[in-house]
């Protein structure tokens, strides 16, 4: 059940909270200069009802102090000079409270982009294999981008407010009639922003989720850019984006007209105050309640607060816009991970002797893919696991290093679940090489030392050289310090995934899980990539997946899945005599070798 606004947007003031703890003195800093601004706005209204009484022979306040030593001309040369000084000492406090609005916005940008990361970090795999990658990039880019403005937004209104607050406490001063007024008035100018906020929330979200579905379409443009390149889909893609881009401006556009149509039907009511304080002002001059002067600084005060006014409004406007985005911030933050470690984890201080799956099942939502594993595996053992394609081998290998929890059965290290084991632990007990090698946007040297932060150059060479790639690194431009990865050196298939073995190499785990990681390699990068991992095996429980059987030579024993089911447990000539799938394909690879 998604949380009620009111919940979400309270986590997003406590989180905010959180980030000015210690920065007490910037929030203080802010709040004396919208106040000194507030207190200059009301001191601009009080001079010029001063100067303009002095002026017609009225007595003031600046007048009577004044007035015996000055005379009324020095009286009004007096109120247009700290007049003019009021005006500059409003536009310095308004200078420093936008400097310390910008430092703010820095604070919660840089401090709510840190903590979504750190949490996204600390989510289960479940959590980012079922997201949409376009919708967390927008979470983690533009709504922060937008929260921040949601707060610039609040600060704005609430510097606005004390220059109302001010303008509306001088304007009572000289007619708490005409205040009254007013104040019945202002209602009315601010019924049509808030007739379209709800509107307003409702179509923010509409735009943010046609946003990041176009940001999904060009994430899928990037990542098929070869298929779209040889299958020459290039326009069906190009169509395909164009529509997702015409759905998501015409949000934008509606969104749009909704903020237009609320600032016109402000603006056309916002004459409504002046017209009732001319009119009703015009009326007690007439009958000698009010004077002239009065009556123009009090007009003046009026005309003076639309325009803080209409910046409010303005800006809370924005604020329904950005509704969306600030909803997504705070329940992205809510999101709790699927893998939590127990309050009773123990302690992993040694490798697990012995690996045991008890009657393990597994679904993806309603769809059940493992069904009643069990088998057993020792320290130092090598195991095959094989199968037909969607057999359920990969999801076999994330239970075993809890990145899923089964939904059935158990998985026990020593008797202990797995699941009342501490995560640092089993982690730091276990290494990984996928399919498709992953490679951080660094450094060779970085890239293998990930395994291992703490090692030095010449225990990273060593790993390189484990790998068989430390004479391919050395002949690169800059050797280990050439970056790779994302808009680095583009390097062979072959050479990152052993690049990603001697990460393993490194990391020197017990535990170590190899899932295809020799596939889609020619025949020589395949043979330096056996060798690499035919050592990586020495002396290690290792869980080995391969379609390509001959890989598993060295196994000391197979696991054979079909359908989610364990079908075969055994040696090769075991599983060639009492396994009908597996012979079946050993022997269509045998036959493929052969032609």
């Amino acid at each position: 059940m998604k949380p009620r606004d009111g919940t979400l947007i309270q986590s997003i003031f406590f989180l905010v909270a959180r980030l000015f703890r210690w920065r007490k003195r910037l929030l203080a800093r802010f709040v004396a200069t919208s106040i000194g601004r507030a207190m200059t706005s009301m001191a601009v209204i009080f001079f010029i009802r001063e100067f303009l009484a002095t002026a017609v022979h009225d007595d003031t306040l600046l007048a009577n102090a004044i007035g015996d030593s000055l005379g009324n001309t020095g009286a009004m040369w007096a109120a247009a000079g700290l007049l003019l000084l009021t005006y500059l000492c409003g536009a310095l406090f308004f200078f420093d409270n936008q400097i310390v609005v910008q430092r703010i916005i820095k604070v919660i940008e840089l401090g709510l982009m840190e903590r979504l990361i750190r949490h996204l970090m600390a989510l289960s795999v479940p959590f980012a294999d079922r997201q949409s990658h376009g919708d967390i990039i927008q979470t983690l880019r533009t709504d922060v981008t937008q929260t921040r403005m949601v707060v610039h937004a609040v600060a704005n209104i609430l510097l606005e407010a004390c220059v109302v607050a001010g303008l509306i406490g001088m304007a009572t001063w000289i007619s708490p009639q005409l205040a009254l007024w007013v104040l019945l008035v202002l209602p009315v100018v601010s019924l049509p922003v808030f007739l379209i906020s709800k509107r307003l929330r409702v179509r923010s979200h509409h735009v943010r989720r046609s946003g990041y579905v176009l940001f999904d379409m060009i994430l899928e443009v990037l990542k098929g850019m070869r298929v779209i390149k040889v299958f020459q889909g290039e326009e069906m893609q190009l169509q395909k984006a164009l529509e997702k881009g015409r759905v998501f401006f015409d949000e934008m556009i509606q969104m749009i007209r909704l903020q237009a149509l609320g600032r016109v039907g402000m603006e056309s009511l916002a004459g409504l105050s002046v017209v009732v304080v001319i009119l009703v002002g015009g009326f007690q001059v007439i009958d000698g309640a009010i004077s002239w002067p009065s009556l123009l600084a009090f007009v003046m005060a009026v005309r003076v607060m639309h325009t803080p006014l209409h910046m409010m409004h303005k800006q809370y406007v924005e604020i329904q816009s950005w509704h969306a985005s600030v909803l997504r911030i705070a329940e992205f933050i809510k999101t709790e991970p699927e893998i939590v470690e127990s309050p009773r984890a123990k302690r992993l201080t040694e490798p697990p002797r012995e690996i045991r799956c008890e009657n393990v099942e597994f679904a993806y939502g309603p769809t059940k893919v493992l069904h009643g594993i069990s088998f057993r595996a020792f320290e130092g053992e090598t195991i095959g696991i094989v199968g037909p394609s969607g057999a359920g081998k990969s999801t076999l290998l994330n239970l075993l290093v809890r990145l899923y929890d089964p939904t059935g059965g158990r998985i026990c290290l020593d008797g202990n679940d797995l699941r009342d084991v501490r995560l640092a632990d089993l982690y730091n007990k276990v290494a990984i090489v996928t399919q498709d090698p992953f490679l951080f946007s660094t450094t060779v040297r970085e890239n293998i030392r990930c395994g291992r932060p703490e090692a030095t150059d010449e225990e990273v060479e060593q790993a390189a050289r484990a790998a068989c790639i430390h004479e391919e690194i050395v002949a690169m431009s800059d050797g280990y310090d050439t970056v790779i990865g994302v808009g680095g050196r583009d390097v062979s298939r072959g050479q990152a995934q052993r690049i990603n073995v001697a990460r393993a190499f490194l990391k020197n785990a017990p535990i170590l899980l190899l899932d295809e990681a020799t596939s889609s390699l020619d025949s020589v990068a395949e043979y330096e990539m056996q060798k690499a991992v035919d050592r990586l095996l020495q002396q290690r429980t290792s869980f080995v997946v391969a379609h390509r059987l001959s890989t598993l030579r060295n196994a000391d024993r197979l696991l054979v899945l079909d359908r989610g089911e364990l079908v075969g447990d055994g040696t090769h000539e075991e599983l060639l005599v009492g396994c009908d799938i597996y012979r079946r394909l050993w022997e269509s690879q045998l036959l493929t070798a052969q032609s």
